[in-house]
């Protein structure tokens, strides 16, 4: 690639930004924050409101008062009672410090709201944009998992998003490549949401997935019983629409993996259910398929003779048949 020749003189006025901002910041700084760092820099010396500057940079007050905070956080900035100063450098300063050290600016912070009731958290809060900022800086492990995040998300991640991921790490012991692990997980199963990835995380959590051999066998479980909703969907012939639900996940696994039940026997407890109900039902073919394993019966040959054997040992005429549908609402599963 030629080499460019840059010359500023053209331009009616510059600012000056720290060589810290790109020595040091930019890899893991978002568009959003470093947008709102220029139009800070620019506007040094003013009185400017977090308001002004989500109006014109057409984002939310609460964003650009995060983006202040990471600033702060990563040691650049130095803010008290509302005004914003260069943080102070040691022994050294060099030019470009020097052109920052401009006259104090302003920030007036968001109206504080009435407080509202204390509620009582379910999960304690997430770490401050300080505090995240610091971590990024001084622990090169959480340093690589934020970095990496950005990789596999998509897209920058906000101080909000980072706190997930350390909260995940910290409070939920899972480890970087774990979490990882997750992340990638989520992603193929084109879930994006930092949201969607903490609640999934938390349950990894609570299940001792604190290592990549259980992580790769909690993948492994998922697309088996991922694999086993779309056998069971396609013997019932029903379009499924979306993601199956945490209960039709089970229930396929259960029938198709751990209890080896044949397509056939699906097949025809799903059409026994139509015929008994008249719709389908699948807590009712669940219920029929758990008899049938409580029965020890797997394929329709098996069925076929357990039912002729109830009909030959029925007393009298007042047998019920093997599907009655109170028989089989009453069941344990049914309650």
């Amino acid at each position: 690639m030629d080499s460019i020749k840059i010359d500023l003189g053209q331009w009616n006025g510059v600012f000056a930004v720290p060589n810290s901002v790109v020595d040091e910041h930019i890899k893991l700084s978002s568009g959003v924050q470093l947008k709102v760092l220029l139009y800070i820099l620019r506007h040094s010396g003013e009185e400017i409101s977090v308001e002004k500057i989500g109006e014109v940079l057409s984002m939310h007050p609460a964003d650009i008062a995060d983006s202040v905070n990471f600033w702060v956080g990563c040691g650049l900035l130095a803010k008290e009672e509302g005004t914003l100063t260069p943080r102070a450098v040691e022994a050294k300063t060099d030019n470009s410090t020097a052109a920052f050290a401009q006259p104090q600016q302003q920030i007036q912070q968001p109206q504080q709201q009435p407080a509202e009731p204390q509620r009582r958290p379910t999960r304690p809060p997430r770490p401050t944009g300080p505090y995240i900022a610091e971590r990024v800086l001084k622990d090169k492990e959480f340093a690589y998992l934020a970095e990496e995040a950005q990789t596999i998300i998509g897209k920058p991640l906000s101080t909000g998003d980072l706190g997930i991921l350390l909260n995940l790490h910290d409070m939920d012991g899972l480890p970087v490549d774990v979490i990882t692990m997750l992340m990638q997980f989520c992603v193929s199963r084109e879930k994006f949401g930092m949201k969607y990835i903490e609640s999934v995380g938390i349950s990894w959590a609570q299940q001792g997935v604190d290592n990549v051999a259980k992580a790769e066998e909690k993948i492994r479980e998922y697309s088996q019983q991922r694999s086993a909703w779309g056998t069971v969907s396609e013997i019932f012939g029903i379009k499924t629409v979306g993601s199956p639900t945490k209960n039709q996940l089970e229930i396929s696994n259960r029938w198709l993996n751990e209890w080896g039940f044949k397509r056939d026997a699906i097949r025809l407890a799903y059409e026994t259910c139509v015929d008994k109900k008249g719709e389908y039902n699948l807590r009712y073919i669940d219920g029929i398929i758990k008899k049938w394993h409580k029965s020890g019966v797997y394929t329709v040959k098996e069925i076929n003779q357990l039912q002729n054997t109830e009909v030959n040992n029925k007393t009298g005429n007042t047998r019920k048949t093997s599907y009655d549908l109170a028989q089989i609402e009453s069941l344990d599963e049914f309650k």
